[in-house]
């Protein structure tokens, strides 16, 4: 499936991902020092066919990766274009040094 980052394709596809970044937030401890750095993502579903399909096997392939899941939804579906938007939001804890 075709991946985009913050934008979306120029011209129509059957399925797609658009990755959307969030936020870059540093967990601070008691000396005000950067411990960890986690990093937002959401995770747009774009498909013409069942978005159940996608929902059921992305999930497991974003934990494999080291990813935590933090929020799943379905948007809706869009009669004029044919998509059905399904949004998978993931964090990623970095170190920050």
């Amino acid at each position: 499936m075709p991946v985009f980052t913050g934008s979306f394709p120029p011209q129509q596809v059957g399925n797609y991902i658009v990755l959307t970044p969030l936020a870059d937030v540093y967990d601070l401890h008691a000396d005000n020092a950067p411990g960890v750095e986690i990093q937002y993502v959401r995770v747009n579903i774009f498909t013409t066919g069942s978005y159940k399909l996608h929902a059921t096997n992305i999930p497991p392939m974003l934990r494999n990766a080291g990813l935590t899941i933090t929020e799943r939804r379905y948007i809706g579906h869009d009669p004029e274009a044919g998509y059905h938007h399904y949004v998978i939001e993931v964090a990623l804890a970095v170190d920050p040094h």
